[in-house]
This record gives C-alpha cells, sequence and structure tokens, in this order.
C-alpha cells in the first residue's frame, strides 16, 4: 500500500519545515523532515498502526503522533520532541490519503475536521 498527499498537507508540510529551521536550526528541520517521511511512509505500509486511532466524531479519519516514527528513524537523525500528529484516511482506491499535520495542542477533532473540510474541497 502507499500513500499520498492533499495539497493542504503538502502546504502544511511545506510551512512547517521553514519554522522548523528558524526556531531550531536546518539540521532539526532536516531531521523533522526525515521523521514525518518515514511516519507517512509506515502508515502507507501498515495504515492501523499500532498508536494510530480514529479522531472522534470523524469516521475513518485517523491520527498518528509522529513520536512514534521515532523508532522507525535512524538513530542519528532522531527527533527529540515531536510534537505533530498525521492525520490521513484510506481512500476508495486503497492509498492513505494524508490529509495534514496538526500539532499537538491543538484540539485534535477540530483540527481534523479542518483538514477533512480543505482536502475535499479541494
Amino acid at each position: 500500500m502507499a500513500y499520498r498527499l492533499t495539497r493542504t498537507a503538502e502546504q502544511q508540510i511545506d510551512a512547517l519545515l521553514p519554522d522548523s529551521a528558524r526556531y531550531h536550526g536546518l539540521e532539526a528541520a532536516d531531521r523533522y523532515g526525515y521523521l514525518i517521511l518515514t511516519v507517512m511512509a509506515a502508515l502507507g505500509e501498515e495504515p492501523l498502526m499500532t498508536g494510530s486511532v480514529e479522531v472522534a466524531r470523524l469516521p475513518g479519519i485517523r491520527a498518528s503522533p509522529t513520536r512514534l516514527g521515532r523508532r522507525r528513524a535512524d538513530p542519528a537523525r532522531r527527533v527529540a520532541n515531536p510534537r505533530h500528529l498525521v492525520i490521513y484516511r484510506l481512500a476508495a482506491d486503497g492509498m492513505v490519503e494524508i490529509l495534514g499535520l496538526v500539532h499537538d495542542r491543538m484540539v485534535l477533532s477540530r483540527a481534523a475536521r479542518r483538514n477533512v473540510r480543505e482536502a475535499d474541497q479541494g
């Protein structure tokens, strides 16, 4: 199984990594980008991966914390404290559709609902 990103997910990642570089340095941003790719690839292989959860009141929409990808990452490229969740769903064609990323301080159901709405509109 594979995954694809929605335009919203691409935009969120494109905004997140420069912010990460600004606040934590280029090397940290590179590690965070690697972690995000690692998590998305893992979800493409195993959509119901241990640690992922269905988002409340949004049937079929799941969230997986990026911190769970740390164990899959090369130890030299590990991120100390990843703070985002990957929002995704299994599309009708069997692909894992990455809808976006949300910070772990956000209200998950509200942020996920916004990602779903944006993905379905565009």
